[in-house]
């Protein structure tokens, strides 16, 4: 059995896999796909990051509400509104960023590619941000040749990180499960499609993100696999 799919945890949708770039784990290849998931971030932690936007609309209503025109009102309300776009924009960026899985399960083991899913214009967002601001930084040192005693500080900092965007690149990682003779337990996750592979319970292991679609045909090829006392427990996977 050979599935070759690509599934989008947000969109709900199926297309074909783009190849990893790493060449293939030897062995019969079973399944093969490729999900766009969000593994890090659950319930609990969504709630307690939107609770944080708290803070900056307080700021907000009480620069609004305050009864007061003067700066020191005016300044909350700047401040919050600058906090709270900065915090969405971070909570966007960081916390909720996807990553896509590239997975393939053969008769010798399992490998995943990985990496952070980016939006395709942010290469050359990153480019064109480094640029302006080394831009900048070449125009205060031309009016004031005083400037370049802050390069030894922060700003030296800041323009060493504008000149690695210029180079900026997704990092891909690549994992290889252990020989399957090796696992001696399963966790099966089914409320956030996770299969878990691992010798030892609860310790980390093997983790498989999965589309509704391919949930079940995977737990069936592992077990083709797997050793016969490997031991399969249904439970939320906490790590």
């Amino acid at each position: 059995m050979k599935n070759e799919l690509k599934y989008d945890e947000q969109n709900i949708t199926l297309e074909k896999a783009e190849a990893p770039s790493r060449p293939p784990l030897e062995g019969r290849e079973l399944m093969a796909w490729t999900i766009k998931a969000m593994p890090e971030i659950t319930s609990k932690i969504n709630l307690l990051l939107g609770s944080i936007t708290l803070i900056p609309i307080s700021m907000i209503l009480y620069g609004y509400f305050g009864g007061n025109s003067t700066d020191k009102y005016n300044s909350y309300l700047d401040t919050g509104g600058i906090l709270f776009c900065g915090w969405l924009f971070f909570w966007r960026l960081v916390f909720r960023q996807k990553t896509i899985y590239h997975y393939r399960i053969t008769d010798q083991g399992a490998e995943v590619e990985h990496y952070r899913h980016y939006p395709k214009y942010f290469g050359t967002f990153f480019k064109g941000l480094a640029i302006v601001f080394l831009i900048v930084s070449l125009y205060f040192i031309s009016s004031n040749p005083a400037f370049i005693w802050m390069m030894a500080g922060a700003w030296g900092v800041a323009i060493i990180g504008a000149k690695s965007l210029l180079n900026w690149k997704i990092e891909k990682n690549h994992e290889t499960s252990l020989p399957w003779e090796q696992y001696n337990f399963v966790t099966v996750d089914r409320k956030r499609r996770i299969i878990v592979t691992h010798k030892k319970d609860p310790d980390t292991g093997f983790e498989y993100y999965l589309p509704k679609e391919l949930f079940d045909a995977c737990l069936s090829t592992l077990k083709t696999v797997l050793p016969q006392h490997v031991t399969y427990n249904e439970k939320p996977w906490k790590w």
